[in-house]
């Protein structure tokens, strides 16, 4: 069974879906505002770990974008 999560963050939208064998990881997706999607096989140990790690990298893909 698994357990999955939706949230937007900066006009971004971030799905998780955790597995709960234990010693597995959580995996997330992010699409970006323009529908650009892109799959992340190992985002944390818990879902929130997993959520925190989709905002930093949103927060890196602004910050790069902005700086270009």
């Amino acid at each position: 069974m698994s357990n999955r999560l939706s949230d937007s963050y900066n006009g971004w939208n971030i799905d998780v879906d955790c597995d709960r064998n234990p010693g597995s990881f959580c995996s997330f997706d992010v699409t970006d505002p323009f529908g650009n999607s892109h799959h992340f096989p190992m985002g944390g140990d818990n879902i929130e770990r997993t959520l925190e790690r989709a905002r930093e990298l949103i927060d890196l893909e602004t910050s790069m974008a902005s700086d270009a």
